[in-house]
C-alpha cells in the first residue's frame, strides 16, 4: 500500500508538472506554408516550400510568438511578437470554392494593412479549424476551449482517488490497445498535403475580409 501510494503522489506530481508545462508554453504546431504577394499587391500565390507554423511563449522574453519554419532547411523565417488583441488568424472564406487552393488562412494585424497568408499542409483538412481556433486563441490570450482535458481531471485527484485507480488498473487488462496503436499508425503515416499551384487574389476589399479565389 506504502508503494502503491507512492506511485499515486508520483503520478500527481509529474501531471501537474505536463500541465505546468503545457501553460508555459500555450504551444500550437502543425505543418503549414506561406502564401507570397504578387507584384501588383492583388494576388497570392502558394510557397510550395513545406513549412511549419507554431504559436509558443517564448522562456526568455515572456511574450507569445508566431512563427513560420522552413522545413525543409529548419530555418525560422517569420517570428511576430503578439500581443492580446493585436492580431486575428482566420480562415479566407472566399477562396472555399477554389479547387486546388482553399485550405488559406489569414493572419491580420489591426495596426497595420500587411496581410500574411498562409496555406494548412497538414494530409487532412479535418482539423484545419481547430488548428486555427488555437491559433486565434493563444495569440489573443485565451485558453482553447478543449485545453486541460483528461489529463486535467486526473490531476484534480485526491492521493485516495488515484490509489483507488492505481488498485483497480492491476486487477483488469488494460482494453483499447490494439486500437490505440492503430490510430497511432495511421497518425505517422500521413504526409504532407498535396500543394496545389493556383493563386488566390487579394483585392482591395481584402483589407478588412481577407481573399478571393480565382
Amino acid at each position: 500500500v506504502e508503494m502503491n501510494l507512492r506511485s499515486a503522489i508520483s503520478m500527481q506530481q509529474a501531471l501537474a508538472g505536463l500541465r505546468s508545462q503545457q501553460q508555459s508554453s500555450n504551444m500550437v504546431e502543425f505543418r503549414c506554408g506561406k502564401m507570397k504577394m504578387d507584384g501588383n499587391g492583388t494576388t497570392v500565390r502558394p510557397d510550395m516550400r513545406k513549412g511549419k507554423l507554431t504559436v509558443a511563449k517564448s522562456q526568455e522574453d515572456g511574450l507569445m510568438h508566431l512563427t513560420w519554419t522552413d522545413r525543409g532547411q529548419g530555418v525560422m523565417e517569420d517570428d511576430f511578437i503578439i500581443f492580446p488583441g493585436d492580431a486575428t488568424f482566420s480562415y479566407v472564406e472566399k477562396a472555399r470554392n477554389n479547387a486546388k487552393n482553399n485550405r488559406v488562412y489569414l493572419l491580420k494585424f489591426t495596426s497595420t494593412s500587411k496581410l500574411h497568408f498562409f496555406w494548412m499542409q497538414e494530409p487532412k483538412a479535418d482539423k484545419d479549424e481547430e488548428l486555427s481556433s488555437k491559433v486565434n486563441s493563444y495569440i489573443n490570450g485565451e485558453e482553447p476551449a478543449d485545453q486541460g482535458g483528461a489529463a486535467a481531471s486526473v490531476g484534480q485527484m485526491d492521493q485516495a482517488q488515484l490509489l483507488a485507480m492505481l488498485t483497480q488498473g492491476r486487477s483488469r487488462p488494460m482494453d483499447g490497445a490494439g486500437g490505440d496503436a492503430a490510430a497511432a499508425g495511421d497518425a505517422a503515416g500521413g504526409g504532407d498535403a498535396a500543394g496545389g499551384t493556383e493563386s488566390v487574389t487579394a483585392g482591395p476589399a481584402d483589407a478588412a475580409a481577407g481573399a478571393s479565389g480565382e
